[in-house]
């Protein structure tokens, strides 16, 4: 059996070889590649040897947004179709065809594309193309299967990454993301048909993997409010024309536009930035900005632009810095000066927040210089909770330390509770009996916008008994609202004046912190 070391070389000699002795008669395969390796850094593991699985319908949603604009004209000397770069030797990608009519009618984002009525029919295109192409032919070499990123079962459901696998691409993201668009650029450029429209542009990869400019626009004026006319980093006043949006997690690192990782900066210190994470200090205060105080909204002015998911903007955050910590890279603090990523404490999933254990001095100095450690309540169940709730006296409760890398808890608005049931155990973000919760209190006047989000709720069943559910809030296409279970075999539940809403979820804490 490999160490560690030796596992990861071998993974990275395994990615050298697959984009060396492949056979890549199409892109479809560098797209896999990038698609495995995102749905690695958003999903946490509890362990660096997890075998994660990954569906196929995950997949297939990965393909859908990487190819996605890749069906916008390239050439201006063609017209429809005609415009479009192949993605193979052969006729034209069915996926691309199928993008190409969507942007047709005027779909413009991601959010309109999940909503539309070509949504269905996209997700079996793409999900066709991977059964028929690249899911099963990614590992073969020098014509010969060599499975060492998952076994060839010829699912049609679902791959399970071997030992170890889900770890190196996490551990080695841009490297294998870089190989990946590098081969997939040059395929394209390699395509007969598409070097005619090329002709001596050379801005095919700002075309293929870039930024929508445009859409950044749109984000500016709403982070500046939020942040009240200051620059994110330096806290001084921004003036419009020298403003720009950037990416707290950098666009080198993870190339998705995430709604909640823009910032407002001036130029001069986004352009000072660069590519590196930010200090810890900054960290901190873009998780209670971005995360906890203004995530709703944020998610409310974003989602016609950007794909937005705070969760998954944390996961992404909480990988990036763990990598960044295993290798020792320097963190951007201000212009020409940097914190050391060794000196940040991170648990196996969770960067932590600001602990005087886990910061320099000097960063621990500017967060807090009060810093104390923040119990909170557990409960064994949500009945019980709800219970205290009511009467508003858990002084009698348990307490536990508060789980770091949240924003800014308290126990007077957060708590903890287990999980009970199987209502909630399904999708992709399920939520198991006995997890452990992290919640918010919430009233009438405190809980906001509830649209999308998980929440606990008290109502009473057809016996007359007391029932204490965790449920989404979801709004239907008749302007109702409906509470529905991630577990289809329990059916949704009218939110009616009989349910009673007392808290919202806002994490499933990990294995480690219990």
């Amino acid at each position: 059996m490999m160490n560690k070391p030796q596992q990861q070389l071998a993974f990275i000699a395994y990615i050298q070889r697959m984009l060396a002795e492949g056979e890549f008669v199409a892109t479809y395969k560098f797209a896999l590649l990038h698609a495995i390796a995102d749905v690695c850094v958003e999903r946490p593991l509890t362990h660096p040897d997890d075998e994660l699985v990954i569906t196929v319908d995950e997949l297939a949603e990965k393909f859908v947004l990487l190819y996605w604009y890749h069906a916008l004209p390239f050439s201006d000397t063609q017209d429809g179709t005609h415009a479009l770069l192949k993605q193979s030797t052969g006729s034209q990608s069915t996926l691309i065809n199928a993008l190409y009519q969507c942007h047709q009618e005027n779909i413009r984002n991601y959010r309109q594309l999940k909503e539309s009525a070509r949504w269905t029919s996209l997700q079996r295109t793409a999900r066709r193309t991977l059964l028929e192409g690249p899911l099963w032919r990614l590992q073969i070499l020098s014509k010969q299967s060599d499975c060492l990123l998952y076994p060839h079962t010829g699912s049609k459901t679902c791959i399970k990454l071997n030992t170890g696998i889900a770890d190196s691409f996490r551990r080695f993201y841009d490297l294998v993301v870089y190989l990946a668009k590098q081969g997939w650029i040059q395929k394209i450029q390699s395509i007969k048909y598409n070097q005619a429209l090329l002709g001596g542009q050379s801005q095919l990869s700002e075309f293929l993997f870039g930024v929508d400019r445009n859409a950044m626009n749109k984000a500016k004026p709403v982070l500046i409010d939020i942040q009240l006319g200051n620059c994110f980093y330096c806290k001084k006043p921004l003036l419009n024309d020298t403003t720009d949006v950037d990416h707290f997690i950098p666009f080198s690192r993870y190339s998705t536009d995430l709604g909640h990782n823009f910032v407002a900066a001036h130029r001069t210190c986004n352009h000072s930035k660069r590519d590196y994470l930010a200090a810890e200090v900054h960290r901190s205060r873009w998780q209670e900005q971005n995360l906890v105080k203004h995530t709703a909204t944020l998610a409310k002015e974003f989602s016609n632009y950007f794909y937005c998911n705070a969760d998954k903007s944390r996961a992404i955050s909480d990988w990036a810095y763990s990598v960044a910590q295993a290798n020792g890279a320097k963190l951007w603090l201000s212009k020409d000066q940097f914190t050391d990523s060794r000196s940040l404490n991170l648990s196996a999933i969770h960067v932590r927040e600001a602990t005087h254990q886990g910061l320099a001095a000097n960063d621990r100095c500017a967060l807090n210089d009060d810093w104390q450690e923040v119990e909170l309540y557990y409960f064994p169940n949500l009945k019980i909770a709800c219970g205290h709730f009511k009467t508003g006296h858990p002084d009698n409760a348990a307490k536990r330390p508060a789980p770091t890398g949240y924003g800014k808890l308290s126990p007077e608005r957060h708590f903890l509770a287990r999980a009970s049931g199987n209502s909630m155990n399904g999708g992709k973000q399920p939520i198991q009996d006995g997890d452990l919760l992290l919640l918010e209190w919430i009233d009438s006047v405190s809980a906001g916008s509830l649209r999308n989000q998980t929440v606990a709720i008290e109502r009473q069943d057809t016996a007359g008994d007391n029932q204490y559910l965790l449920r989404d809030v979801k709004r239907m296409p008749d302007g109702q609202y409906r509470l529905t279970a991630k577990n289809p075999d329990y059916l949704p539940l009218p939110a009616d004046a009989t349910l009673r809403t007392f808290a919202r979820l806002k994490a499933v804490l990990s294995e480690s912190f219990d």
